[in-house]
């Protein structure tokens, strides 16, 4: 079985094998590919210590942040490559890193500490794909399975429990009855783990193609992130696969307020969380389908939120159908809706002696309203015969 691994990482192999030593593609980028995915990223796992790969890299610039852990990172034209050198990690005192690891020349031991059998394949040119685990035919059945014990592997590192769900959400895989009641009855050491780590697994977990049946399994894991949370109800799956989207059906029974704290919790960025608020605060406003109304809600939250904001409508039921057609139509033909595209601007008025601050704010948005309830066109000459001079 061929893997089309890129020059830059098949470089990388080739200098580590040259000098004597072991190394073969890992992982995700393995998995991956037998699957017809392309691969995110390309690691590498070798016999070579750290400071043995170092020198068999030569001048290829490395960086050595996680060489604690027997890792390093090769630059090779822009594309980082991670190398680890086989290892057997030490006890988790803290339900995700290991307190120590010790490196070994045995890959075999280095493949068995590895999350799932899926992501425990390795693969070189010479050697093909190597499988201790039944990862290929766990792949085959698209079956997402722990190496070794589930209990051991998720005290090792509780956000495995996240990846899991996130696996099978992604690549439409099942979870093996051992695992699935593992990571269940486990799902209390999600609490150890940090938000901002909680928040990326959940995120991609959200925008896979079977989030919503994953999502609907597995309640008591989603309940650890988001404790107020009802049951799911499925609608996730009738939004795109987007973050904000995604996240405003998965909060949609919680108020606009609580939704927000909940991903303040969970240490959602800003942008996100306001996105979201939003459409939850106005989830049962009414969207008139007339051009005046959707400039006016254009105005009021900016093009992709309203497109949002129907698209969770929809899925809510509502039909939005005429309303994203107006918008459509509103957006082509470059309708104003702003004051930025409005004809005029405060230098026009103030040439015509209205004072600045609070009169000339008032006088743009009087002008603005007109444009957008149709009163007047957006017209500089027509906008400014409207402005009635100060009285000396």
């Amino acid at each position: 079985m061929h893997i089309a691994v890129p020059t830059y990482a098949a470089h990388v192999l080739d200098l580590l094998t040259r000098a004597g030593y072991e190394a073969f593609v890992v992982g995700g980028c393995v998995r991956d590919s037998l699957l017809g995915r392309t691969p995110d990223d390309w690691d590498i796992t070798t016999s070579a210590l750290p400071q043995e790969t170092i020198t068999a890299l030569g001048d290829i610039r490395t960086l050595e942040t996680g060489i604690k852990h027997g890792t390093i990172t090769a630059l090779i034209d822009g594309n980082p490559v991670e190398i680890t050198t086989y290892r057997v990690d030490g006890s988790y005192s803290d339900n995700r890193r290991p307190d120590h690891v010790s490196f070994t020349r045995s890959m075999r031991e280095d493949l068995a500490r590895r999350d799932f059998t899926v992501n425990a394949l390795a693969y070189s040119s010479a050697a093909g794909v190597i499988d201790y685990f039944g990862g290929m035919e766990d792949l085959s059945k698209r079956v997402l399975r722990c190496v070794g014990n589930p209990e051991l592997r998720f005290h090792e590192d509780a956000l495995r429990i996240m990846r899991a769900l996130r696996f099978a959400a992604t690549l439409g895989f099942s979870i093996e009855r051992e695992t699935a009641g593992s990571l269940r009855r486990n799902c209390a050491l999600l609490d150890h783990i940090a938000a901002e780590r909680l928040c990326s697994e959940l995120m991609r977990l959200l925008c896979g193609a079977h989030a919503a049946e994953i999502l609907c399994s597995y309640p008591e894991v989603i309940a650890r992130l988001i404790p107020a949370l009802p049951a799911c109800s499925g609608a996730l799956a009738r939004v795109e696969p987007t973050p904000v989207l995604r996240l405003a059906m998965l909060l949609m029974p919680l108020s606009a307020q609580d939704a927000a704290a909940a991903l303040a919790g969970l240490r959602y960025d800003n942008a996100t969380r306001r996105a979201v608020k939003a459409l939850l605060t106005h989830r049962t406003a009414q969207v008139e389908s007339t051009k005046p109304a959707i400039r006016r809600w254009l105005n009021r939250l900016g093009e992709q939120p309203l497109r949002d904001l129907l698209a969770v409508k929809a899925a809510c039921g509502e039909d939005v159908f005429a309303a994203q057609a107006i918008l459509n139509e509103v957006i082509q033909s470059n309708d104003c809706w702003t004051l930025k595209a409005l004809a005029v601007n405060g230098s026009d008025l103030q040439a015509l002696g209205i004072p600045a601050g609070k009169p000339l704010g008032d006088a743009l948005q009087a002008l603005l309203d007109a444009v957008i309830d149709g009163e007047l066109p957006n017209d500089r000459d027509l906008l400014l015969q409207k402005i009635k001079r100060p009285q000396n």
